[in-house]
């Protein structure tokens, strides 16, 4: 009995984090439309994280439905240590750095949080999506020619360094970027405009652009060795990723 009705909370308090996600973030999308200035984009910067928490919460429900042939004490204790994990090692770093960028009185002072913000976003992707992944960010440079790495995590071996303009697979992610779109690629031996550098030892990969508004800044990366290993949910999760880091960077060339 007691087993039965930590599960029926468990579900009942990730729906009720779900929806409390949407309308905070619906709320403070109105709020951001009647502001002006830094309180805008703070304003916005907050509902981006409330969006984050609703797909997350979202993600482990879909975990929990997935695993009912458990025992409700066994499904209520994973999504409890999920969630906590999950919130806690992605998103609280995230909302950490972004509230230390606020307070910050330099230019000097933002990009410095700025470069924690990307370790944090890939670090955060990595947690999030599968333990095999791996995750990078490519800061577009300030001719828009080249995609350079600038922070990963996840496997051992490195992805790539960069991309450049006047190669194939440099020209498709740079118009990615420009495009401000995400893409998602099941098996890379499929598409022809997706090479693995050597030894890159993957098979699937997810592509964000990072980007705020009309200010393309640069790409989000992950990455895992099985074909089709990255699913629909992972590819929300980067997508939001994707949209936080680039409200964050924007934030710091300010």
């Amino acid at each position: 009995m007691r087993s039965r009705l930590r599960a029926t909370l468990g579900e009942v308090g990730l729906t009720t984090t779900s929806t409390s996600a949407a309308v905070a973030a619906f709320l403070l999308g109105a709020v951001a439309g009647k502001s002006t200035g830094s309180h805008r984009r703070w304003l916005l910067l907050a509902g981006a994280v409330c969006v984050a928490a609703g797909v997350l919460a979202g993600w482990l429900q879909r975990r929990r439905d997935s695993a009912r042939v458990q025992t409700a004490r066994e499904v209520a204790e994973e999504a409890q240590e999920e969630f906590g994990l999950t919130l806690n090692g992605a998103l609280a770093p995230l909302t950490s750095y972004l509230g230390e960028m606020a307070v910050a009185l330099t230019t000097a002072e933002r990009r410095a949080v700025g470069g924690r913000l990307a370790q944090a976003a890939v670090d955060a992707a990595v947690r999030v999506t599968t333990p095999s992944a791996r995750s990078a960010f490519y800061r577009l440079d300030a001719r828009g020619h080249a995609l350079v790495r600038e922070a990963y995590a996840g496997r051992p071996t490195p992805p790539r360094t960069s991309f450049v303009s006047g190669t194939s697979d440099g020209n498709f992610v740079l118009d990615l970027v420009r495009s401000g779109d995400i893409l998602v690629v099941e098996d890379v031996a499929q598409h022809p405009f997706v090479t693995p550098s050597p030894r890159g030892g993957y098979a699937t990969v997810i592509a964000a652009a990072v980007n705020a508004g009309s200010e393309r800044i640069g790409l989000l990366t992950v990455d895992a060795p099985a074909v089709g290993e990255l699913g629909g949910t992972d590819v929300e999760v980067v997508r939001v990723l994707a949209n936080l880091l680039g409200a964050g960077l924007a934030e710091s060339e300010r």
